[in-house]
């Protein structure tokens, strides 16, 4: 089975400060460092590592390797997760996305300013093929109008119960504190919350919140892809994965805890 994700890889330049600022102020910087992020790229490196029977690629466009120094860079790291790149779509005239983040240690807020100039994929004929689709809360606000899971099902399904939107079988949304699945073909809502994240556990004292989403993605694509595991355990799994994601930069999973998801994926 082959996993392909459709969607940005970036550079992500990350300033953590102490206190999140207020408008019109200053802080200074107590660590600032470049890594590769992207929605559909970090999704893929969680669904690599947790060993789902798949072979993970990416699409989307891109900028020459060879040529650009972000783009090799990105490159780079996909590879060494055993995401395939070959299918990119290289873009001559253009620059990597960047996204630049400020991360707050005391609390966990995060605000994200994301630059792109390089051409997009349309994913909309995917998406009418696609048996999972995965849509975040502020997308769901802003374009289907919907403030709970109720309300979006409503909003997806007629007076008869039928669908009246083409987009999947399943539609999952992650929340920020919660998590929740629709499940069209048994025309029910249903929802797993997050495991509550312990501030004594993390690494470094504070909550890194930034590609919490993308992880959970990575791991239900993970569980998904063996074909057998229920899907309400593909999702209380992925919601472990995003919660331990908060405890720690970057998404390389340790070994200890690779083997307990896989475990759980198994059983």
């Amino acid at each position: 089975m082959e996993v392909i994700a459709v969607g940005t890889a970036a550079i992500d330049v990350i300033c953590e400060v102490g206190m999140y600022p207020k408008e019109d102020s200053k802080a200074r910087s107590l660590a600032t460092y470049k890594c590769r992020g992207g929605n559909a790229a970090s999704a893929l490196v969680v669904c690599s590592q947790l060993g789902g029977r798949c072979r993970c690629r990416w699409l989307s466009t891109s900028t020459d390797p060879d040529k650009d120094s972000d783009a090799r860079f990105i490159f780079a790291d996909l590879a060494a997760y055993n995401v395939d790149s070959s299918l990119a779509v290289i873009e001559e005239e253009s620059s990597m996305s960047v996204s630049y983040i400020i991360s707050g240690q005391a609390t966990g807020p995060r605000t994200i300013v994301h630059s792109r100039t390089i051409a997009e994929l349309s994913s909309k004929t995917l998406a009418s093929l696609a048996n999972y689709v995965f849509v975040s809360e502020d997308y769901l606000r802003d374009n289907v109008f919907a403030s709970s899971a109720e309300q979006i099902l409503a909003k997806f399904k007629g007076s008869n119960g039928t669908r009246t939107d083409p987009v999947g079988e399943s539609i999952v949304c992650r929340r920020d504190s919660e998590g929740y699945y629709l499940k069209w073909d048994a025309g029910s809502t249903e929802r797993h919350p997050y495991s509550t994240v312990q501030h004594r556990s993390l690494t470094r004292g504070n909550l890194e919140s930034n590609g919490a989403g993308d992880s959970f993605i990575g791991a239900a694509l993970a569980g998904l892809s063996r074909g057998n595991a229920p899907f309400y355990l593909v999702l209380k799994t992925a919601c472990d994965v995003a919660t331990f994601k908060c405890s720690q930069h970057g998404f390389h999973l340790p070994c200890n805890k690779v083997l307990e998801w896989k475990s759980a994926l198994q059983s």
